[in-house]
């Protein structure tokens, strides 16, 4: 029995989206009048949403805090200069597209959801979301993995710098303040202490009220 994805079972349209964690695809499609809209794949639903993938994705990094541009340009700067660059949508959440960016009809991925998949033939690829959906992209399964490594990549990289900011000195009960700049906009106060030539350091910044 096929089933018609133009709506889901309630037959809801959405005007707008934003990716989560649990979304797992966008799907290009074109309504009964015509236009492009998106079919959305979460781990355990789908509806149509009135956007294109591209506008949905753009829409969501934007919601983010990013642009897809300036996302692009920084995967680029860390994976080099490749083609279908995969983005960092928010925190954990890494999408690559199938075909280029810029095209409207793009299919997008989420890593988070895409590692579940295989051959169906030389020129297919069967992907498995969650126990609900299994898409059939028209691309063999090597051109897949390599998309998703790509993202993947991206992922681990970005987790290593991650934990080097987030690696910090224990500070001591009780520091000592080794520095202090008190300037009309803030009061900033350093605290630490020096121990084999090496300074713990904790940072105190007062912002003062403008009169």
């Amino acid at each position: 029995m096929s089933r018609r994805f133009g709506v889901n079972q309630h037959g809801e349209v959405r005007k707008d989206y934003i990716i989560k964690s649990f979304t797992a695809c966008l799907l290009p499609r074109i309504d009964h009048n015509g236009y492009l809209i998106t079919r959305v794949v979460e781990e355990n639903d789908s509806f149509a949403v009135r956007k294109s993938p591209l506008q949905i994705m753009r829409d969501s990094l934007f919601y983010y805090g990013s642009g897809l541009d300036d996302a692009t340009k920084a995967t680029k700067r860390t994976l080099g200069n490749i083609n279908m660059a995969p983005v960092r949508v928010h925190n954990n959440i890494y999408w690559f597209p199938i075909y280029s960016k810029e095209r409207e009809h793009n299919i997008w991925i989420s890593s988070n959801h895409g590692d579940l998949y295989q051959a169906k033939d030389r020129r297919k690829t069967n992907l498995y979301i969650g126990k609900r959906h299994i898409i059939t992209l028209n691309l063999g399964q090597r051109a897949y993995g390599s998309k998703l490594h790509k993202a993947r990549t991206l992922e681990k990289i970005h987790n290593q710098r991650f934990q080097e900011i987030d690696k910090q000195t224990p500070i001591e009960a009780e520091p000592q303040i080794i520095a202090e700049d008190q300037q009309f906009y803030y009061h900033h106060v350093q605290f630490g202490e020096k121990t084999n030539n090496e300074k713990t350091e904790k940072h105190k910044i007062t912002l003062l009220k403008y009169k």
